[in-house]
């Protein structure tokens, strides 16, 4: 639960993002010691306030890249940094793209936001969302008036638009029900080397895997399809589940549309436009990420090179996450406390009860 302390200093970083502001500046302004404004930010977000406030820094700036046309260097200027080139290295390092490519061609990106409060789910912001979804969905069927299969992040999310009346008439709707972010995988994406890894990683058994995973996908592997609309989130345990899909339709030689529609997790709403996505070279970034864990030098979207960036760092000692589960390792409610101050790995209970377990 964030208190009304947290909230006072959560609410000044944001407020403050384009100010050259210290530490002393933000105790002064909340009536707090230096001290004091550091360990609670820490406590409650899981990182220092310095690291939290690069992060947002560079989403604002992406923000402004898009949505304006100011120079860069002005950009970079208004967010801290002392040149365009050191602007343009931290730009790259978060989001896999220097400035000028990412302004000439926007992709999605994760927008990293600690919040006071959960997201506001009332009929009012759910018809908002419900809304944005018909819009994108009736943009594909014009553009795209084709045979089409859309595989949703799990059977959370497909029951929402089951419950929401979001299906499309003689469309497929599929769940891929898995968690590709934890433990071991195979190559060949699901082949019987594949399954009994992934079965032996969730800890389940071989017929309650292919029950819950492999055939609610029936129609993906059993029917052809001419555009496939992918509907994920932005935070590291979708896009590892995104990455696995488009390595799949690569391996399988898909020839027809794919579409990517993002799901802004921390803030609960959807993107209003689908992405197209190129197949290619899907396979050999599925290797390296979750086959080999190491880095991939192809270009990826911002969302998913985010994304990577935390898969490839959130199991190490020194993890944000892990350190937070020593300091706190006997909380009564830890695994609540997890699941919201880290919301940008979108890992579930399950996860984290493995995580505590190991420590």
């Amino acid at each position: 639960m964030i208190t009304s302390d947290m909230k006072k200093i959560l609410d000044y970083v944001e407020q403050n993002l384009d100010e050259d502001f210290s530490l002393n500046d933000l105790a002064s302004n909340c009536n707090f010691s230096p001290y004091y404004c550091s360990v609670i930010f820490h406590k409650y977000f899981g990182e220092t306030m310095k690291s939290y406030g690069q992060k947002r820094r560079l989403v604002c700036a992406a923000n402004e890249l898009k949505d304006t046309n100011n120079r860069i260097v002005e950009i970079a200027i208004k967010y801290g940094y002392s040149s365009q080139e050191a602007f343009s290295r931290a730009f790259s390092l978060m989001f896999g793209v220097s400035p000028k490519r990412f302004r000439e061609n926007p992709k999605p990106l994760a927008a990293y936001q600690k919040n006071s409060h959960p997201p506001i789910k009332n009929k009012e912001n759910t018809a908002m969302k419900n809304e944005t979804i018909k819009n994108v969905q009736s943009q594909i069927k014009r553009d795209y008036p084709f045979k089409t299969l859309h595989i949703l992040n799990g059977l959370n999310m497909l029951n929402f638009f089951r419950k929401n009346q979001l299906i499309n008439k003689n469309e497929a709707y599929v769940p891929f029900n898995e968690a590709m972010c934890w433990g071991e995988t195979a190559e060949e994406i699901f082949s019987p080397e594949f399954i009994e890894k992934r079965t032996r990683s969730l800890k389940s058994t071989l017929e309650e895997y292919k029950k819950i995973v492999i055939e609610p996908l029936k129609p993906l592997f059993d029917e052809e399809f001419d555009i496939i609309v992918l509907w994920f989130g932005d935070d590291m345990f979708c896009q590892m589940n995104l990455i696995t899909i488009l390595a799949f339709l690569e391996q399988i030689h898909f020839k027809g549309d794919v579409l990517f529609c993002m799901a802004e997790e921390q803030t609960d709403t959807m993107l209003p436009d689908a992405f197209e996505i190129d197949i290619e070279n899907y396979t050999e970034i599925y290797k390296t990420i979750m086959c080999y864990r190491k880095k991939c030098d192809i270009k990826l979207l911002p969302v998913t090179y985010q994304a990577m960036n935390l898969y490839l760092t959130y199991r190490e000692e020194n993890s944000d996450i892990k350190r937070y589960i020593k300091n706190y390792i006997n909380k009564e409610d830890l695994i609540k406390d997890l699941l919201t101050l880290f919301p940008q790995y979108g890992l579930g209970d399950l996860q984290y009860k493995w995580m505590i377990e190991e420590i």
